[in-house]
């Protein structure tokens, strides 16, 4: 009876033991996601897109959900019930969920109307860039300034599609941004002069009472190019970071050095540096005060010897012009760096730099015309015809302002310091000047009337033995038919036109074989020239280098150097009536 009765007891054994079985296979098949597509897997990776099946939360929903306890299966339908009611809430509003960033801007729970304000809020008044160099920042711009624009429409429906993913973390909307190359290239061209920074040439400075040398350093430029290139592939990140570093090329000096040179750079300035500047018009020197520490900054080692650090030296020009320009004068900036260069070559300290002259207006007066004009600056009135080419000379009207061009243009040369030759067309006598000293001193004739000799300061521009010149007034006056006539030791002063030029000269002679005034006359007879007795012209043309100044005065034109006063005050002393022949 027991026996039979076993059966039974085992069968209801088994029974159990397959249930168990049951449960533990549905369980596994749980935690290792092979439940099938109607599952609640489905059901929380559809309304939760930051679901993760691998999470314990997400495994004790599904757990609970799966479980045959009535307890359990209510649980996970009311967890169920309030996601479908915290989305559904969401979603009839219309906002964006929680936990929604866009550029940093949290956009979670607005509109999006609102959230597009917000955005366009950060992105036009809060948002500004460093841009730096080296890490150091040179300006803090607006996206704007850097060319960039963002898409707000765009931004907005990403925020609204990000769902549920930022919860819990949160999760940052990254802008849809374009560049603008014109307006980013305007931007990096601005900043060109705060980014450069030149190369530091060896050079030399005064320490201790001696001097010494200080090694080059590199400097740096803009790379445009480069910089848009990285703005347009990186402009996501740099308006993340806030930050853009420019990027730049490097300047190197030719020179690290300055030893070489040591020892010449101690004998050029060791006595002082004198720098003048001369004004050829008025035949004025002016003083230059330098010190022995800024001349010392003007220096630098080249490859082959000592050279101008340009840089330094122009700061000194741009300070004497300020007060030149108050005179309508100033220094051309090249020109003083190569007679520097010339001093140092040459090792001598003391450096001429002329003073040049800028246009000035001048205003008409009653029974002005173009020639008078000219003869009263002293400029030639074909240089200020050509300055003023809208003039109706034939019409002038009083108080009407014209342009008298530079002076310098009528001295071309480097004029000769210690040479002068002086003109006086009232008396008709030349006077020259060495070394402040009268050199030579004798009667001239200049131009007739009908071509007269221009006053003016010039200087002797060219040198020949022999030239010519013709003249059909001249021809005619004489009875002949005459294309040419010889000068001889001619030597040119200005430009009337174009391949014209008056000058000095000796003797004249005509086609005809004859001497114009005899070769002797002390009474305006040329065209323009202004003839001496053949040997004397001989003696000025051996004397007169090119570059020596000429100051031709009248009743017009009163003298504008000391020497020209000089050279009147002498002629009234010796007895100009005597006038030697040959």
């Amino acid at each position: 009876m027991n026996q039979g009765m076993g059966k039974p007891a085992r069968r209801k054994a088994k029974r159990a033991r397959e249930r168990n079985l049951a449960r533990q296979q549905r369980r596994l098949a749980m935690m290792e996601g092979k439940l099938t597509a109607g599952s609640e897997h489905a059901f929380l990776s559809r309304y939760f897109p930051s679901y993760n099946e691998d999470k314990f939360s997400h495994r004790a929903l599904a757990w609970l959900f799966s479980s045959r306890s009535p307890v359990a299966k209510l649980t996970a339908l009311a967890a169920i019930t309030v996601s479908i009611f915290f989305v559904s809430n969401f979603l009839m509003a219309g906002r964006i969920f929680p936990n929604v960033y866009a550029m940093g801007v949290p956009v979670g729970e607005m509109t999006p109307e609102e959230a597009e304000t917000a955005i366009r809020q950060r992105w036009e008044f809060d948002l500004f860039i460093d841009i730096t160099v080296d890490g150091e920042t040179v300006k803090q711009a607006q996206p704007s300034e850097l060319g960039l624009s963002v898409d707000y429409t765009a931004m907005v429906e990403g925020a609204k599609a990000a769902g549920l993913a930022g919860i819990p973390l949160g999760i940052n909307i990254e802008p849809r941004l374009t560049v603008s190359h014109s307006k980013a290239q305007s931007l990096l061209l601005d900043l060109t002069e705060a980014v450069y920074v030149q190369q530091y040439e060896a050079g030399y400075k005064w320490s201790g009472g001696r001097l010494i040398t200080v090694p080059g350093r590199r400097g740096r430029h803009l790379d445009i190019t480069e910089s848009l290139r990285l703005l347009k592939r990186d402009a996501g990140a740099i308006v993340g970071y806030k930050r853009f570093e420019l990027p730049t090329i490097p300047l190197n000096p030719t020179v690290m050095d300055g030893s070489p040179f040591l020892d010449q750079a101690i004998v050029f300035l060791q006595d002082g540096l004198q720098v003048r500047g001369y004004d050829p018009f008025k035949d004025e020197l002016l003083e230059f005060a330098v010190d022995q520490m800024t001349a010392a900054e003007w220096l630098t080692a080249g490859e082959n010897g000592l050279a101008v650090r340009q840089s330094a030296f122009r700061e000194f020009v741009d300070n004497a012009n300020l007060t030149l320009l108050n005179d309508g004068r100033y220094i051309d900036e090249l020109l003083a760096i190569g007679k520097l260069q010339e001093a140092l070559n040459t090792g001598a300290p003391d450096v001429v730099l002329r003073l040049n002259y800028l246009p000035e207006p001048y205003s008409v007066v009653r029974q002005d015309t173009g020639f008078r004009i000219g003869r009263k600056e002293g400029i030639p009135y074909e240089l200020i015809r050509d300055a003023n080419p809208t003039v109706n000379w034939s019409a002038l009207v009083v108080g009407q302002e014209i342009q008298i061009p530079s002076r310098d243009a009528l001295l071309p040369q480097d004029p000769v310091p210690n040479k002068r030759i002086i003109v006086d067309l009232q008396s008709q006598w030349l006077v020259a000047f060495e070394n402040r000293q009268v050199r030579f001193s004798w009667g001239v004739s200049s131009g007739r009337e009908t071509a007269p000799t221009y006053p003016g300061i010039f200087q002797i521009l060219t040198h020949n033995p022999k030239s010519f010149g013709s003249s059909y007034a001249l021809c005619s006056d004489l009875g002949t038919n005459c294309n040419q006539w010889e000068m001889f030791w001619f030597m040119g002063i200005y430009e009337v036109v174009p391949g014209l030029m008056n000058g000095f000269h000796g003797a004249v002679k005509l086609p005809n074989g004859n001497l114009l005034g005899g070769g002797y006359t002390y009474e305006p007879t040329t065209f323009g020239c202004i003839m001496s007795l053949n040997s004397r012209a001989k003696e000025l043309y051996d004397w007169a280098e090119t570059g020596t100044v000429v100051e031709i005065v009248s009743e017009e034109f009163a003298p504008e150097s000391d020497l020209g006063q000089l050279a009147l005050e002498y002629i009234t002393t010796i007895d100009t009536n005597y006038r030697p022949v040959e």
